[in-house]
């Protein structure tokens, strides 16, 4: 696996522009080794440090990409895996980036609109088909989340978002500016194509 110097690094790549407290929420480690690692990797070229904020350099990204293979090489070779990712994308991704949609806009008449979010029946709907999407994602990866903890991080952070969607709070549903379960989910999957070293699916 990583080692906690390139888990910082490679965090970037799941939130592309963060502060040093948004990458310890992202990956758990402690704020003060995420500040470390951050100082010694601007220091190398691999990340780029401005206004409070980082983002990644290509020297960053190589860096990534040279140690992945060995990193993740066990992973990469275990069939549990490889049958939990193909279940991954084929059912439980399609289903999220369905009521994703399903979420952001309605059928009214032959159309698709955008949702105005003035039906609380429609949007409870979606919301609890979530719910059980998510559930059942859990159960999905749990061969790869017994190899690597973070991915059960990002589950529990999805828990927590859809918690607040089911209290009324919308944008965390799929707001881009909270870790709502879309944004989040968007992180868990860079994490799990570069852990297996897929490409995103077209």
């Amino acid at each position: 696996m990583l080692d906690p110097y390139q888990l910082t690094v490679h965090t970037l790549t799941l939130r592309q522009l963060a502060s040093a407290e948004q990458l310890a929420e992202v990956n758990g480690q402690s704020l003060p080794e995420v500040e470390e690692n951050l100082e010694k990797a601007a220091a190398e070229g691999a990340v780029r440090a401005a206004k409070g904020n980082h983002m990644i350099t290509p020297a960053g990204r190589q860096l990534l990409a040279d140690v992945y293979p060995q990193a993740f090489a066990d992973l990469r070779s275990s069939s549990a895996v490889s049958e939990a990712m193909e279940a991954f994308e084929s059912g439980v991704n399609k289903q999220v980036l369905t009521l994703t949609t399903d979420w952001q806009t309605k059928e009214v008449g032959r159309d698709r609109v955008p949702n105005d979010h003035d039906d609380a029946d429609y949007d409870a709907a979606v919301v609890a088909k979530l719910g059980r999407v998510v559930d059942k994602t859990a159960k999905v990866l749990r061969p790869i989340a017994d190899a690597d903890p973070l991915v059960d991080r990002f589950l529990e952070r999805i828990d927590t978002a859809l918690t607040r969607a089911e209290g009324g709070e919308t944008d965390y549903v799929s707001g881009v500016r909270v870790d709502s379960v879309h944004t989040v989910w968007f992180q868990m999957h860079e994490h799990l194509l570069r852990l297996t070293g897929r490409e995103r699916p077209e």
